[in-house]
């Protein structure tokens, strides 16, 4: 990341949430290949999204921006061309081309052909002056988002991470936006799970690593939602089999083989230890999850804004609450939907249960509780009141 684009990255943020959005900063976008030269896979970066806002339009579906952050001499025609591309292959509702200097007339002429904005670090503040927000953006601690030296300063620490969360933070970084998806419901929870040892409810980075993995679960709950709606509203179990699963063809598929395994599991031919079942054993708690947030949807911005919130004040040891970060305009729904959201990771990756002690603290109690009552690493899971279903 180049220290120059930080000043723009922020202030597009600071735009963007006075938009409505939620936002994240600098998305890269790859995949993995095959190497013809090794056996092993090598990693294919495609780009990068300097900033992501993310928002609920009505109806429900997800609604996206982008915006492209670049200080210098490069050329700025070239680069809305590039940008346009991303917008059709990310599928965002709007895009923002934002220079440290004049754009020219011919710039801005191809910029409105090719339905972006575009605008100098000038236009952004007197573009902020048209969205007025009732949200203290100008004050501390909320205004810390907004902060160069504090948003370098959490990149920073994701940087100096252990070794051994690795895959969660690749995982989180990179591989989340290009799957497909319906695999994400499952990834996070398989990911997290797979590094349940190391993550310590004590270590206020990785309770922002898992506050952060509570945002991308929630846009992935509200994009399942978006596609359960369309097709089962009023059987949300069975849309979520569906979505799950990749559709009606292959749940068919799917059940089928668990019908013949189950028959080679009755006749002693498959350990009872395995599983059959083609759906994760936290299903049923995935399903009451979504349709708490289906329930709320006026909320879900206001729980991803706390999430992001809350996220990166935490990675830089900053002891501040959601509540006292947004004021008078902290709702503690939409709190305590948030908090939902962190508990069925918990639970459903099998966590240290000080993770959610620590979150609730953050999202649903004043912020000097957030180190109360961490000595178990194992709370039970009543004494969590995580609100799902046990596992089976």
């Amino acid at each position: 990341m180049s220290e120059l684009d930080l000043g723009l990255k922020v202030a597009a943020r600071r735009l963007l949430w006075r938009m409505g959005y939620s936002t994240r900063i600098d998305v890269p976008l790859r995949a993995y290949g095959p190497d013809p030269t090794q056996s092993a896979r090598t990693v294919e970066s495609y780009t990068d999204l300097d900033v992501l806002g993310v928002t609920l339009v009505p109806g429900g579906s997800v609604g996206t921006a982008i915006v492209d952050c670049k200080t210098g001499g490069s050329s700025a025609i070239s680069r809305m061309f590039w940008v346009r591309g991303l917008v059709d292959f990310f599928g965002a509702g709007s895009a923002y081309v934002v220079r440290d200097r004049e754009i020219s007339s011919g710039a801005r002429q191809l910029a409105a052909r090719l339905h972006l904005t575009a605008l100098t670090g000038s236009e952004v503040a007197a573009l902020e002056q048209l969205h007025p927000s009732p949200l203290p953006l100008e004050e501390e601690p909320l205004s810390n988002l907004f902060s160069e030296k504090h948003v370098a300063a959490v990149l920073q620490r994701y940087a100096e991470q252990d070794k051994k969360l690795k895959s969660l933070l690749e995982y989180r970084q990179f591989d989340y936006w290009v799957y497909d998806e319906h695999l994400n419901p499952v990834q996070m929870v398989e990911h997290l799970r797979g590094v349940r040892r190391t993550l310590d409810g004590r270590n206020p980075q990785h309770v922002a690593i898992l506050l952060d993995c509570a945002w991308l679960y929630l846009l992935t709950m509200t994009r399942a939602i978006d596609q359960i709606r369309r097709v089962h509203v009023s059987n949300v179990a069975l849309g979520l089999k569906e979505y799950l699963l990749g559709g009606p063809a292959r749940v068919r598929e799917k059940e089928n083989i668990a019908t013949l395994l189950g028959e080679l599991q009755a006749a002693g031919e498959l350990p009872d230890t395995v599983s059959v079942d083609p759906l994760p054993s936290y299903t049923v708690a995935m399903a009451e999850l979504l349709n708490r947030i289906m329930r709320r949807g006026d909320k879900v911005v206001d729980c991803l804004r706390y999430l992001e919130y809350v996220s990166s004040a935490t990675m830089v040891s900053a002891k501040t609450s959601a509540a006292e970060g947004f004021g008078d305009d902290f709702d503690a729904i939409a709190g305590k939907i948030a908090e939902n959201v962190v508990a069925f990771l918990v639970q459903s990756a099998e966590l240290d249960g000080r993770l959610l002690v620590a979150a609730r603290a953050l999202l649903v109690q004043p912020a000097e509780r957030a180190t109360e009552g961490v000595q178990s690493r194992t709370a039970p899971t009543d004494q969590l009141e995580l609100g799902f279903p046990p596992r089976a």
